[in-house]
């Protein structure tokens, strides 16, 4: 996360709700009107979240362009998944709210769009945004009461849910009945995607050593251990996975192990395109695990504060480890509880890891 994303996060909680008050309007009347009353109508989507929510909003965005084929489709993001949504070739234009904010206002007030449907559960700015487009339709989640006046309509948000089901019904929302997803799994096409930054073995397992979040990650040292497993009694070497700020655990699982060490130096495009060539992705609950599924790698994703039953792959698309603590998961819009040690993943040994791995290569042979 840049810094002047984190600085756009504390204003959003400073004056956030401030600004949703003052763009609320009460609504007279239910809006009945849905996107097939505007032809060729413009759509937003709002996704200014991290890179796995923006994985998992292409089955909706494949779905919306299904049904409405000639409504030009733009989305309003975070720089670092701005290459995802156009690899995606799902979207017509991508806006990038933390280069130029000044500029993404005076666009988004000038393209007269019929549609605004705001994917993000809890932050504010995106809802004003929304509001101020001046789309007839403005659909967003239920979540927070302060922006419940910003919306023409409000989706339910159960934090149960599956995250791509729940952008699927802001797309349901907009139509005016129900949408089927398509599968996550191979929904980014291989053939959009950047060729691999380096020669990579025929057969390979991908390792990401890493992940935002501190409770999320699983020990360097272990990772080290699986690669060498993986190795020495199935014969398949690892290429490591990781952003730059994971670069010293990349280059000591890499140390330790002889796997091959691409930490820190990749695109988002260039690491869905490894993942897409790999046998199999292992790592925590993070974008690259969601990233691997829609490059058609089913992934072996490592749980412990976040809920498997909403962010956890398809049963076709991988496998969520995870042991059942009494206090996890305890991750909720986003926010996770303080904790001393991180036992939920410290509780994954690398023997059950590797467990998993095996089985699952072991389904895909067949």
């Amino acid at each position: 996360m840049s810094a002047r994303v984190r600085i756009l996060k504390r204003l959003d909680a400073l004056a956030g709700p401030p600004l949703c008050a003052l763009f609320s309007r009460p609504q007279r009347e239910p809006e009945r009107r849905t996107l097939r009353d505007f032809p060729g109508g413009r759509v937003l989507f709002l996704r200014p979240g991290g890179i796995g929510d923006a994985v998992l909003l292409l089955p909706a965005l494949s779905a919306l362009r299904r049904a409405l084929p000639g409504h030009p489709v733009d989305v309003l993001c975070e720089g670092r998944n701005a290459a995802l949504f156009e690899a995606s070739g799902l979207v017509d234009r991508v806006l990038r709210y933390d280069a130029r904010p000044l500029s993404v206002l005076f666009a988004l007030r000038r393209a007269r769009y019929a549609a605004a449907l705001d994917a993000e559960q809890f932050h504010r700015f995106s809802a004003v945004l929304a509001a101020l487009t001046r789309a007839p339709l403005r659909i967003g989640f239920n979540a927070s009461p302060v922006r419940l006046g910003l919306y023409t309509h409000t989706v339910p948000y159960d934090q149960q849910d599956p995250e791509d089901a729940l952008f699927g019904r802001l797309v349901a929302a907009a139509l005016g009945g129900p949408v089927e997803l398509p599968p996550r799994l191979g929904i980014l096409p291989s053939s959009l995607l950047p060729p691999p930054p380096t020669e990579l073995p025929a057969r390979f397992v991908a390792l990401h050593v890493g992940g935002s979040a501190p409770c999320k990650r699983w020990p360097a040292e272990r990772f080290a251990a699986l690669a060498r497993a993986l190795r020495e009694r199935l014969a398949l070497p690892s290429v490591l996975l990781g952003s730059a700020a994971d670069r010293a655990d990349v280059a000591a699982v890499a140390a330790a192990s002889g796997a091959i060490d691409l930490g820190g130096r990749l695109s988002l495009a260039q690491v869905a395109s490894v993942c897409a060539r790999a046998a199999l992705v292992v790592g925590p609950d993070s974008g690259v695990a969601h990233l691997s599924v829609a490059a058609g790698t089913p992934a072996v994703v490592l749980f412990g504060p976040s809920d498997p039953l909403k962010w956890g792959p398809p049963s076709d698309a991988g496998e969520a480890l995870r042991h059942p603590l009494p206090c996890s998961p305890c991750s909720m819009f986003g926010y996770t509880k303080p904790c001393r040690r991180f036992a939920c993943m410290e509780a994954l040994s690398v023997e059950e890891v590797f467990a998993a791995v095996e089985r699952r290569l072991r389904e895909e042979i067949k």
